[in-house]
Formats: C-alpha cells, structure tokens, sequence
C-alpha cells in the first residue's frame, strides 16, 4: 500500500487531471436519407437533416436520448426534401426542443406534408441562413455558410433557375471548422451532371481542402464533379445512403472520382448501397471525435482509426516505419477479386507514423497512392482490401479499399510500399511462402525483416472460414516494443470493453519479477505525466479515478510476469464509442525517497461499444 500510494502521490504532483476537448460528429444511418450530429466541446449541438417521415422517432431521436442530449441549440434541413426534413418534426414533437432552426427561407417552398410539418413545428425558432454566416458552435468550432440557393458567400451567385433538380441545387453548404480538422456538410448540392446546375466548383473553391467529405446527393451522379473534387482533397469520405436504394446509390463513376489510383481514401458508406465496389459497408452509425490535430472515425462493431489532419503531419516515414504486418493472398471463402487484403502496421516507436502519400505497388505493376493520413503508432494496424462488403468479401472488414484493378496477388508476386524515393517495406513470396489458400501469413516480429522467417500461417479464424486476424495484433506477433521506449511490458486485452461488461486485460512484465507496478485505464495518452525523465504515456483524468484502485492494477510483478486484471465497464450508454486506453508501468522504490520507472508498456486503444 505504502509503495502504491508513493507512486500515486508522484503522479499526482506530475500532472493534473486532463479533460479531453473533441468535437464529436454523428453520421447517422437514416437508410435512403440523411442525418448529421454535432456536439462541440462546450456541448453545443447543431443536427443537420433528420432523415425521412420515421427517422426522427426511430434513429435520430433515439441516438440524442443516448448521448444525454435533451435540447438542441440548431436544426438545420439542408435542404426540403422529404429524405432530409422529414424527421425533424418528429424529434421536437419526442421533447428536444431546438433554439434556432436556420434554414433557406420560404422561397420556392414545397407543398410536400414534411415540409409543411417542418414549418408548422419549427416556426417560433426559424431563422433564415445568409451565405458567408458564421455559426459559433463554441469551444472553438465554427460552421460557415459557403452557399445557399446559389448564392456564394463571396457574393456571386451560381444560377440555378434551369437547373433539373432545383430543390437538391439550393442546398445549403456548410464548412465545419475546429482547429486544423475541416469537414464539408452540403446535402444534396449538385455539381452538373444530369441536368443540373454546376454550383459544386464554385462552392468547393471557396471551401478548399478539408479532411473530411460528407458525400453530396448519396454519390448519385450529379454530385462530387472532377474539379469539386480537387478543391475539397479530402481524405476521409462518408456516404449516406440506403441498402438497395432504387437510386441506384452510389453510383460507380461517381466513386470512381472520389476514391482512385492517385487519391486513395477510406470511403465509408453508413449502408451497403446497391454492391457498388470502392467503399467499405459499416452497416450502421459512424462516430467520429476530433482535437483539432487528429479525428478518429468508428463504426459501430468497433472498426476505428485515427487520422490527423493535414497541418499535423508527422515527420516522414522511412524504412521499416510502416510495415506489411500481414497478407491474405489466396482466399478460399470467396474469389481473389474480392477476398484478398492486407494489413499496415506502424513499426516506429518514438512517434506515431503517417501513412500520407505512401504508395503501393505489386509485382504485375499495379498502382495506387494513400492519401489517407492514417496515424499508425507503434503496433497500430489498418486493413486495405479489395472489397468493401463483408457479405462478398469473406466476412471481413477492412479500413480502405482500393481502388478495382488497382492490386491483385498470385502464387510468385510482390507488395512494395514507398514514400517517395525511399522504400518502407516490400514483401516478395513464392508458393512456399507461409500461408496460402484461406490461410493470411502473419509477420512475426515487426521490427524484423520482411523475410519468410519473420512469417509464418495464421491460425485463428475469421470471417466465414478463413484464418487471419484482419485488423488485429497477429496471433503469431512476437514485437519486442521495450515497453514504448523502456524496458520490457506490454498489454494483452482478452475481452474489449462493452457497456456494462467486465473489460480484461494482461499486464505483461517477464524482466521485472518483483518489481512494483501500477496500471490504470485513462482517457487520453497526451501529455501524460514524467517521472525522473521518463514519461509514462496516461493522463490523470476520471478512469484514472475509477481504474487505479481496482483489484490486480497495483501490486508486485509476480514470477512469470503475468498479472490479469479486470474492472467492469459502467452502464452508461454516454459512454458508448468512448475511446479508453490501458496503461501500466513497473518501478522500484529509490532508498531515501521518490522512485524509479523500470518499464513503461505502449498505451492500447480500446474503444467502448
């Protein structure tokens, strides 16, 4: 106990407690509709659509009642169309009042009963939108007005009286903005194909680059237009659409301009849409939290990473930071056309590694550039593959696919990843190589060499049959991490964290047998808190508070090194997509006074589900 509270008492005195400022954003799945939350660090809200008649009750309401909204300080429908306004009625009349609904105005109104539903509910609190409006969202978030009928916030105006889809041409645009991160929110805003008017180029040059793309019009053809797309640069697109829309949702040609050889991104649909090839299915809600430096986008069966954002970018990778920690090259649940992926995993210990710019080449010549900024520290991992749907991909899911035709593996090949003129890692196999049919090979130590040696045969399932472990550690890893920078630990998580359930990890320390430990769950790693020069990477934050005490997370490291722990979840449904970390670090106490730090583990992500 004596040691314990030494140790508590250096930590305390090190840091104070640290609560995390993030602006959260909901994409909500509303089928063939839309619906966009945010909350911002100061807790203002700003919900953009509500889905269709239904929606309101059946997902948007639900998801505020979670998240302990009970008021909303702006609605906002992008535009009247029954598949954006038409649950906002719904939402107010389930007591969530809003304090302004801003809106286009009554010109050209509708007839539509969603839209007289709308107006009826809302008109006590409606407040017309002039292009160039600034909305403070507080804590630093902002909401810019680029365009609204037309009309640009740098006072032209895009004519879009011909236009054949008037209503979706008069969207309102906006640009969030919180610290570096950038996203566009435009609803059905046309971009000229079938018809329409061309207000895309005009609004996405004023935008510029951001981060993030909430698609336009569900990715039907009259949105994301060639030139829009290369003012906006995004790295990270969401698309809003329903399972089997009789749209046609999205549209081929249309990914084909949002995710391609030159521009390879993440692009994630809330549905899988009607089998089109390019995106990831996340069936269901994404949630994304951002800094300012970094955002990290989850879906709800806990796919997740962690990107930053344009302005932050790491320094450089180089050879060996980024490495093919896995492949699967030859599955047999379904064709090599869809099942075959491969995973990336950062191999640089002092700081986190960007995958920006990275491009990949396979032995047939085959090409295509990440322009996705995925920030991979030590041990991270994402999954690139070849087809988006778990219903036709073998069962996983992946983080980014790329583009048709743009990789593909046979029994002799190659994988190369490049930055630059500087070669990361380049992987070459015959067909004696570990794994094979429905078998991924798994590297073994990833600060080893890309040799056959450092691969061997997963063994794990996943999926429909196959075996691998897609998106997480490997079976077979052996990385020896010296603990993030000293000495010898690291964490196992043997049940992830779930509302209401006991979350498991392992403290592992086989060199400090007898030594002194403490472990914690905390919900940020930065600053953390230094002890006699070495920084232990957890904040003294509210799991700090709840974890630290908890049986099994203090003590002396036993023989072997091994000390399972365990601490439930709390039932709070606030707390669902909260990002936790697990920490834990050995010391011995300095005759005299104070301590020294033996090892200190790489902090593990875990998100709450």
């Amino acid at each position: 106990m004596l040691r314990t509270l030494l140790l508590v008492t250096s930590l305390l005195v090190a840091t104070a407690s640290l609560t995390s400022q993030e602006l959260e954003v909901w994409f909500i799945d509303v089928g063939q509709g839309d619906a966009t939350l945010l909350r911002s660090p100061s807790g203002n809200t700003f919900l953009l659509d509500a889905g269709s008649n239904g929606d309101g009750s059946s997902s948007v309401y639900p998801l505020l009642v979670q998240q302990g909204i009970t008021r909303l300080d702006y609605v906002c429908p992008s535009h009247y169309h029954s598949d954006h306004l038409g649950g906002l009625d719904e939402v107010w009349n389930a007591g969530i009042r809003a304090d302004v609904a801003i809106d286009r105005g009554n010109s050209g109104q509708p007839t539509s009963q969603s839209y007289n539903d709308y107006k009826n509910t809302y008109s006590s609190v409606r407040q017309t939108v002039s292009p160039g409006q600034v909305i403070d969202l507080g804590g630093g978030v902002t909401l810019t007005c680029l365009v609204v009928e037309g009309k640009l916030m740098n006072g032209n105006t895009v004519n879009i009286s011909s236009s054949s889809q008037w209503e979706n041409s008069a969207s309102i645009a906006w640009l969030v903005e919180y610290g570096d991160f950038d996203m566009w929110l435009g609803g059905d805003l046309t971009g000229g194909g079938n018809s329409t008017a061309d207000v895309e180029t005009s609004a996405g040059q004023l935008c510029g680059d951001v981060d993030v793309y909430q698609v336009n019009h569900h990715c039907s053809r009259t949105s994301s237009n060639s030139s829009f797309m290369n003012y906006l640069k995004p790295e990270f697109a969401i698309i809003p659409c329903g399972h089997a829309n009789s749209y046609g949702y999205p549209k081929q040609d249309v990914m084909d301009r949002i995710n391609k050889s030159s521009w390879t991104i993440p692009v994630w649909s809330l549905t899988d849409g009607v089998g089109t090839e390019g995106y990831v299915d996340v069936a269901g809600n994404v949630y994304m939290t951002t800094d300012g430096n970094t955002y990290t986008a989850t879906a709800e069966d806990g796919t997740s990473f962690t990107a930053h954002c344009d302005e932050n970018t790491p320094s450089i990778a180089g050879a060996g930071d980024l490495v093919i920690s896995e492949i699967m090259r030859d599955p047999s649940r379904v064709s090599d056309t869809e099942g075959e992926w491969f995973e990336i995993a950062g191999a640089r210990e002092a700081e986190g590694t960007s995958t920006g710019l990275v491009s990949v080449t396979d032995n047939g010549g085959d090409n295509f550039i990440i322009r996705a900024n995925f920030l991979l520290e030590a041990g991270d991992e994402v999954v690139l593959g070849n087809d988006g749907l778990m219903s036709r991909n073998g069962g996983y899911r992946p983080h980014l696919v790329w583009p048709t035709g743009d990789a593909s593996f046979s029994a002799t090949d190659s994988l190369k990843m490049k930055r630059s003129s500087t070669t990361l890692d380049e992987l070459s196999w015959t067909s004696t190589f570990p794994g094979g049919s429905g078998v991924s090979a798994e590297r073994i130590d990833l600060l080893g060499g890309a040799t056959s040696g450092n691969f061997t045969s997963a063994t794990g399932f996943y999926g429909n049959g196959d075996k691998g472990t897609p998106g997480e550690d490997n079976d077979a890893d052996a990385t020896n991490w010296g603990g993030g920078g000293t000495g010898n630990a690291w964490i196992d998580v043997t049940t992830y964290p779930l509302i209401g359930q006991p979350l498991n990890m392992t403290f592992n320390a086989p060199n400090d047998e007898g030594k002194n430990y403490q472990g914690w769950v905390c919900l940020g790693t930065t600053p953390g808190v230094s002890i006699g020069g070495i920084n232990i990477p957890g904040n003294l934050d509210k799991g700090w508070d709840a974890s630290h005490n908890a049986p099994g997370f203090t003590g002396l490291v036993p023989a072997g090194g091994v000390m399972p722990v365990s601490i439930t979840v709390p039932n709070s449904s606030s707390l669902r997509f909260t990002t936790i970390y697990g920490v834990f670090a050995t010391y011995t106490d300095i005759i005299g006074g104070g301590m020294r730090i033996e090892s200190v583990a790489t902090p593990v992500p875990m998100t709450i589900l």
